[in-house]
């Protein structure tokens, strides 16, 4: 994306904060004044000095004393108010990439690694906020400086302005070819970073298995090989900020022996000793703000790359088109019409043709092989995945009409992945949310059967759950988000059973939960226990994506075709 685009984004979100930056720039201009003042002053003080008069000397010398001081405490306020308002914008953004974030269709995070993810959200909002603290906050005293210095140089004593014109053009030729050579290796360091993010995300996650298949060495050497091609980035972003930096001095020094011996020459005649002083002093007061800003500008640079990976994620389509009619309160049916699903365009269909209906209070069992697309139909009704063809209806209205919001709250979805997070076990239940009361949660543990196997964990609700639940057994986390599902009352209940083994008492307790659950709600669940089939009101058998048989596990069984050969060879469990 353009420059012009990512800069008006930011500027979108800075607006808040216009008055602050109104008050920066009108210190930036009385930095100037102050600052562009002081050459005048010099030639002045010289001038005393030539002449003997010590009492004008003195009023000059406290006048540029006073200037300094003011010129301070000015450029001091302007930093800051700069600074801070572009802090509350950086957070603005960050808190907005977030919030979007979590607002994507599951899709999306099915191809994006967890690392860059977190690059994006972290890692380059920081980056941006640091090197815009680092650059912005004086780029724009620089450039008026350089402007407003020239402008002195040329008023002063024209006759020496030929040898920093013939300068300057190099200078910014090659200030801006470093300028896109540096963006394009920030982008590239970017990029191996967010990898070697990915990476360590990923081994962490999965160190067990790693050491449990001796791959910590094999995975290690992916990790520093990554790391390495990082390093080598960096390094080729280092040379070529060093060289610019190098350059410029080398430029400067230049100038400055080339205005000394072409101020001397004798074809000019003479020219005043103090306005070639003020003049060389003048010289090194050009050619230090343009080589500060070479460095600021391969900052603003990284904050550009930085803008485009943030706000690629801002221009995400972040959910599919919002339906503005809320469910309707009371019981709801489900029903499928001819629903087909491809994860893409040209793909091959996960699901094909899929028709059902499931009356309010009833039971629906999904079963059949590992990639059937059991799953995939859960999802869609809660519309984790779109687009999708033929019709999902709730309470008789498709769920494309329907506001998003509206529709999950009335859908709790029971995961076969037992998602926890750090915090209280109150927190994992109510995710979070402060509308549930404790005698709501209590009841929901004990209609789950969950109450005689969590009065185990100390401090009951507030026991504290580390990361992944790894202070928890396979049961209780299976337990727990059963309550989840059920705390906030929702009629319908979408379930993909855990395929975890668990010893026999516990089985019994999370057994009792299923029924439970399947007693008083609208249930849709991916079975997987032969004792959860058995009390389904219909079962749905899918193979490569299409329903093959339907009917009671009674009758399924009497027609000994595909349910039939699941079940003889499953034993207790069907994939």
């Amino acid at each position: 994306m353009k420059h012009g685009s990512n800069l008006r984004t930011f500027v979108r979100f800075s607006r808040k904060d216009a008055s602050w930056f109104y008050l920066a720039f009108l210190l930036m201009a009385l930095t100037l004044a102050f600052d562009l003042s002081r050459p005048f002053l010099l030639k002045l003080a010289l001038g005393d000095m030539g002449k003997g008069d010590a009492p004008a000397l003195k009023i000059h010398c406290l006048i540029f004393l006073v200037l300094l001081i003011a010129e301070y405490l000015s450029r001091s306020s302007y930093s800051f108010l700069v600074s801070q308002a572009l802090l509350k914008t950086i957070n603005r953004i960050r808190v907005d990439v977030f919030s979007r974030t979590l607002s994507f269709k599951q899709s999306f995070f099915d191809k994006e690694p967890v690392g860059r993810l977190l690059t994006r959200t972290v890692n380059d909002t920081e980056s941006l906020s640091e090197t815009l603290r680092a650059g912005v906050a004086t780029l724009a005293v620089d450039l008026l400086t350089v402007v407003g210095v020239l402008g002195i140089m040329f008023r002063l004593e024209l006759k020496l302005a030929p040898v920093i014109l013939l300068a300057l053009p190099l200078v910014v030729v090659v200030v801006r070819f470093s300028g896109i050579q540096l963006k394009k290796n920030y982008l590239k360091i970017r990029k191996k970073l967010a990898k070697s993010n990915a990476l360590m995300a990923e081994g962490i996650t999965g160190v067990e298995v790693l050491q449990l298949f001796h791959s910590e060495e094999s995975y290690f050497r992916r990790f520093k090989d990554t790391n390495y091609e990082y390093r080598q980035a960096t390094i080729w972003n280092n040379v070529y900020d060093i060289s610019l930096y190098a350059f410029i001095d080398t430029v400067a020094a230049v100038v400055t022996a080339a205005t000394l011996y072409w101020a001397f020459d004798m074809q000019f005649g003479w020219i005043q000793v103090s306005s070639v002083i003020v003049y060389i002093s003048l010289i090194e007061r050009v050619f230090v703000p343009i080589r500060d800003m070479s460095n600021k500008f391969t900052t603003l640079q990284q904050a550009f790359a930085a803008m485009d990976r943030i706000f690629y994620l801002l221009r995400i389509d972040r959910q599919m088109n919002h339906g503005h009619r809320p469910v309707s309160s009371g019981s709801l049916d489900v029903e499928y019409d001819s629903v087909s699903f491809s994860y893409s365009s040209e793909g091959k269909p996960i699901i094909s043709d899929i028709s059902f209906k499931v009356e309010s209070g009833k039971v629906l069992a999904l079963v059949g092989k590992t990639g059937s697309g059991k799953s995939t139909i859960g999802k869609l009704l809660t519309r984790s995945y779109e687009p999708f063809e033929g019709s999902i209806k709730v309470g008789g209205t498709d769920i494309r009409q329907l506001d998003t919001f509206s529709l999950r709250q009335r859908i709790s979805v029971v995961h076969q992945d037992f998602e926890v997070f750090p915090g209280t076990l109150r927190d994992n239940i109510t995710m979070f949310q402060d509308v549930v009361s404790d005698q709501q949660i209590h009841q929901v543990i004990k209609l789950v059967k969950a109450d005689s196997l969590l009065q185990t964990l100390p401090g009951g609700l507030d026991f504290r759950v580390k990361e992944n639940g790894s202070n928890l057994s396979s049961g209780q986390l299976q337990l727990i988000i059963f309550a989840r599902a059920l705390v906030f009352d929702s009629p319908i209940i979408l379930m993909d059973e855990a395929t975890a083994s668990v010893d026999s008492l516990t089985e019994a307790w999370i057994q009792e939960a299923v029924l439970a659950i399947m007693a008083c709600k609208t249930v849709i669940i991916v079975a997987h226990r032969l004792s959860t089939i058995e009390h389904a009101d219909e079962i749905l058998v899918l193979d490569a994506g299409r329903i093959v048989e339907r009917g009671s596990y009674t009758k399924l069984l009497e027609k000994k075709g595909v349910f039939f050969d699941l079940v003889q060879s499953a034993g207790n469990q069907i994939s």
